[in-house]
């Protein structure tokens, strides 16, 4: 029995030595440095699609005229299109308005635009000519960078972001006499590309436009709170 009491006692004065050293251990000491960096990697990457915005537009005193007219050249549009299924089309806005002239009678203004994108720009630059023939005018184009080529250097460029952290960071630290202890709170954005749309105006059956894709510069930042602790 006098044993087993002089475990019990030993075993709770290991605990009251050992209970301090984890709380001290689990929360950070009140002059420990932080260091709160960012860096971020970029590249320029080939764009690798272009998108073209046409509209069929059509003015006359009769509204049902315009209405008709601006049907019939988006039908004829479509059907071009579906012909060549590597190239998405989607259509948007359609508007009819009445423009009132004091010095004349009243005038319909008619317009439904449709939008196109391909990674071929010879093959849709070819439709939107043949396009312009038939009716439409392009509105606006922008070579874009596709989500997969976006994403094919996110990894490449976070690593070189991390790398360049670290580094940053060991490099403070070494010229405050101390080292790097760990990384907390380490934030990652995705790659993030600034748009840089390329403005055309055309008028009916004008010649193709023509288009150089260019490139976009494609990046990724990280951040991260970096604990210090002393040179041993």
């Amino acid at each position: 029995m006098p044993t087993m009491k002089l475990l019990a006692a030993g075993i709770l004065f290991i605990a009251a030595q050992i209970a301090p050293a984890a709380a001290q251990s689990s929360s950070p000491a009140g002059n420990t440095t932080i260091l709160h960096l960012s860096e971020t990697a970029e590249r320029s990457v080939p764009r690798d699609r272009l998108r073209v915005e046409l509209a069929a537009e059509f003015v006359d005193a009769d509204a049902a005229k315009v209405q008709a007219e601006i049907n019939r050249r988006m039908t004829a549009a479509q059907a071009r299109v579906k012909s060549s299924p590597d190239i998405a089309v989607e259509t948007e806005g359609y508007s009819v308005y009445n423009e009132r002239n004091d010095k004349g009678p009243a005038r319909w203004h008619g317009s439904q635009s449709i939008s196109l994108t391909a990674k071929d720009f010879a093959q849709l630059l070819a439709l939107v000519g043949a396009l312009q023939q038939d009716g439409l005018i392009v509105k606006a184009m922008a070579p874009e960078l596709s989500r997969a080529a976006r994403e094919a250097v996110e990894d490449e460029l976070t690593d070189a972001a991390l790398a360049r952290l670290r580094q940053r960071a060991e490099h403070i630290a070494a010229g405050l006499g101390a080292k790097v202890d760990v990384f907390r709170d380490v934030r990652v954005g995705n790659a993030g590309v600034p748009p840089s749309p390329l403005r055309a105006m055309a008028v009916m059956g004008a010649p193709p436009p023509l288009a150089e894709p260019g490139e976009a510069p494609v990046s990724v930042t990280v951040s991260a709170d970096i604990a210090l602790a002393p040179q041993l």
